[in-house]
């Protein structure tokens, strides 16, 4: 899979559909996060009542169906949870159908998400997640969303994840209280193609992302304060180079 860029659009729950994606000069759109069974949409549900923006569909396939026939011809993956593993397998044929990405969701911290075993439940329960990529990634190409700034073996875990079959690792290097960890995005790059999130807000610190190891680096909150925050990135050299997965 050849990418124009090394932009990625990260997914944000309640915000990225097909209309937003589509806006994006990223050669990479993230659609989502969205909800593959009954038990994931049922704590997004949950989590919208007190306030956040999540994606409510009556049938969450069809729901995500919806959005990919909308999205027209630019590449994209789909983050995805689950509260269980048929409904990433669900998500994966029908990803596969479209020649899409599936991503799963490793990475939401909210309760009603973890209280669900899915999101952040799965980085702390790591034989399930690799059961799940195990099988997702005999389906379709396969990406995983994590979160830094945990006390664990992140080198271990990456490696882990691409010998069961994972494509692709996107990365949010968080530190606590702010800041990226370009230390954990060039350790866990020795082991595969790594996707850098988190502090992406200029051309200075996408650089130094691709340079601590990452082959893409990818923004969210970023893009919702300035609509062309991806193009003014594609004036750097680097920035701009073509990527294959």
């Amino acid at each position: 899979m050849r990418f124009e860029n090394r932009l990625v659009l990260s997914a944000m729950a309640g915000i990225n559909n097909a209309e937003f994606c589509r806006k994006q000069k990223a050669s990479l759109v993230v659609l989502g996060g969205f909800n593959a069974d009954e038990g994931a949409m049922e704590a997004a549900r949950r989590a919208a009542e007190r306030g956040r923006e999540e994606f409510i569909f009556p049938d969450p396939l069809e729901g995500i169906e919806r959005e990919i026939r909308a999205l027209g011809r630019k590449k994209f993956a789909v983050n995805v949870r689950s509260a269980t593993i048929e409904g990433y397998l669900d998500a994966a044929y029908l990803v596969e159908s479209y020649s899409g990405i599936l991503e799963i969701n490793a990475h939401c911290r909210q309760p009603e998400f973890i209280s669900a075993r899915c999101g952040e439940w799965l980085l702390f329960n790591h034989e399930k997640l690799l059961e799940i990529v195990k099988a997702v990634s005999k389906i379709t190409t396969t990406s995983v969303k994590i979160r830094g700034g945990h006390n664990m073996d992140y080198p271990a875990l990456a490696r882990k994840l691409f010998e069961a079959g994972c494509d692709a690792i996107h990365v949010d290097a968080m530190i606590p209280n702010g800041g990226c960890n370009f230390e954990l995005i060039g350790a866990v790059s020795r082991y595969g193609f790594v996707i850098g999130n988190n502090s992406f807000t200029d051309i200075e610190s996408g650089e130094r992302m691709i340079r601590a190891g990452a082959r893409m680096v990818s923004a969210a909150r970023a893009v919702l304060r300035d609509r062309n925050f991806f193009e003014k990135m594609l004036e750097s050299d680097l920035l701009s180079q073509p990527v294959e997965l």
